[in-house]
């Protein structure tokens, strides 16, 4: 009966992900219009009904995200300050949509953002959905207007979509809601991971001045965070036009570091990728190593600095790319600099438009996208888990009439199955003299600490928020070997803790409360 149960339960799991994966079967991009890449069988692109440049709100997706149905179908998409249906109107109540301080931004460039991974879309739950935003003040944009130099971002936000609403439509039925205000964000790069317990979301935002990585986790009915995260980097950190990814199975996150910064005041001596592995459970962040690729400052005319990176499908290669290169790296060798020269220009150097965001289709193709979508065609990479010059680059290999494209959507893998056992099982954490065992975790009632210590020896078991604040702490004794912690009157999310000795020993772990 048991393996009946186990195989079914598989069954079940597997359908699941495959029914969960084809929400990234439709990319939206290009600009006026915007163009739909269908995934459903091979590539079909087709423009959307809203194309004419004489309906307003103008159907443009300069930098998008998107989200299909669990059957393949397009849900809705957002191009930064729009949310649009399926057909490409804008929907009820789609309009100004990450503007929580005001639409002169909004208004200035045209209804499209204008920075990279400025926008994601996550589900929430019955047929409902968040769309998060990076967004700028109108204190900022006006500053921004004066000054001609780019200040960054300031807000981070987010609104609601219905699609039961407005007859299957869609609808915003909240919106503007404001996560952190008064930031000061150098980049809008903003990616999400499923949880290792298939349920929630990681939600990660850059906030590169100050060298940290803000975090959320993402829940059906709640949001919980930030956390924050201070990274180990191994220089500048990151840029205007910097961007940040999970790998596909969840376990590595990558963030580009540009041999030019924003503005133009120094340069570094190359384009650098740092790597992090990042465990789905905890949401935790390793340094793992960083790589680096040339930046050639003879051949070109204008500044060679990085635009994109993307991790193979299998996780184990990493592909950058400059304005005007593509190099593959393996992140399996330690040597920082291993990068293979993949293709320059994929057209003649006054045609060509620079690359840019680095994307993985379901059909296992990477996808090129445009700086500045001059042409009507993506380049792609045929084979990417394949080693060197045998992954196949292929110029100019989707092509469609309808307009310029731009780059690939802003998309998280919405297939990214459960991770290991979850919940958590129960921490051991074993040193010489001793150890400290933690349970449940999750947990949402009462933690258990069992522990060895000598009888003569005793403890502090400190519990602290992700900000390092204590806020509970119990005294341990060797005699004892077991003690209780109510935990029911702290608030949902992850929570860090720390065992210390009298005889200076020390353990350390992670726990969430749910």
């Amino acid at each position: 009966m048991r393996i009946v149960f186990f195989i079914l339960f598989m069954i079940c799991s597997l359908l699941s992900i495959a029914q969960q994966q084809k929400r990234n079967n439709n990319w939206v991009v290009g600009y006026q219009p915007a163009v739909k890449f269908d995934f459903n069988n091979g590539v079909v692109t087709d423009s959307f009904e809203n194309n004419s440049g004489t309906i307003l709100p103008l159907c443009g997706a300069q930098t998008a995200s998107c989200i299909s149905d669990t059957l393949g179908d397009l849900l809705f998409f957002s191009n930064g300050f729009i949310v649009y249906d399926r057909e490409g109107f804008a929907m009820d109540n789609g309009v100004f949509v990450n503007c929580p301080q005001g639409n002169l931004l909004c208004n200035t460039i045209g209804a499209g953002a204008i920075s990279d991974q400025s926008s994601i879309i996550l589900p929430k739950k019955n047929n409902q959905y968040y769309v998060f935003s990076t967004g700028m003040s109108d204190s900022l944009t006006q500053y921004w207007i004066d000054s001609m130099a780019f200040p960054g971002y300031d807000v981070f936000n987010y609104s609601i979509v219905d699609m039961d609403s407005n007859g299957g439509n869609g609808k915003v039925t909240v919106k503007n809601q404001i996560l952190l205000q008064n930031q000061h964000y150098a980049t809008a790069a903003l990616t999400a991971v499923r949880h290792a317990n298939n349920k929630d979301w990681w939600l990660v935002k850059a906030d590169c001045y100050n060298h940290q990585y803000q975090q959320w986790l993402v829940k059906e009915d709640t949001i919980l965070g930030p956390y924050y995260h201070t990274i180990v980097d191994t220089g500048n950190f990151c840029y205007r036009y910097a961007q940040i990814y999970f790998s596909e199975d969840g376990t590595k996150f990558v963030s580009s570091v540009s041999q030019v910064t924003y503005p133009n005041s120094y340069y570094l001596e190359y384009c650098r990728a740092d790597i992090y592995d990042f465990d789905r459970s905890t949401g935790s962040f390793t340094y793992r190593n960083y790589y680096r690729v040339p930046s050639d400052t003879v051949t070109y005319p204008w500044e060679d600095g990085i635009t994109g990176v993307n991790f193979s499908p299998d996780s184990k290669l990493l592909y950058m790319s400059t304005a005007y290169s593509i190099y593959q790296i393996d992140i399996m060798d330690t040597n920082r600099i291993n990068a293979i020269y993949i293709h320059g220009p994929d057209t003649t150097i006054d045609q060509f438009q620079w690359y840019h965001i680095l994307a993985n289709g379901v059909d296992g193709n990477m996808y090129i996208g445009n700086f500045n979508g001059s042409q009507k065609y993506m380049s792609y990479i045929d084979k990417p888990n394949i080693r060197g010059t045998g992954c196949d680059f292929v110029a100019h290999g989707i092509w469609q009439p309808y307009t310029n494209l731009m780059n690939p959507p802003n998309m998280p893998n919405y297939g990214l199955g459960q991770y290991g056992t979850y919940p958590l099982p129960v921490v051991s954490v074993v040193k010489v003299g001793g150890s400290v065992m933690v349970y449940p975790n999750p947990t949402s009632n009462q933690l258990n600490i069992e522990y060895t210590l000598k009888e003569n020896e005793t403890a502090q078991f400190i519990l602290y928020d992700m900000l390092g604040n204590a806020l509970e702490r119990i005294k341990l004794y060797g005699n004892m070997q077991k003690a209780t912690m109510d935990v029911s009157h702290l608030a949902q999310g992850m929570y860090t803790y720390k065992v210390i000795s009298s005889s200076y020993k020390s353990y350390a772990g992670k726990l969430i409360i749910d």
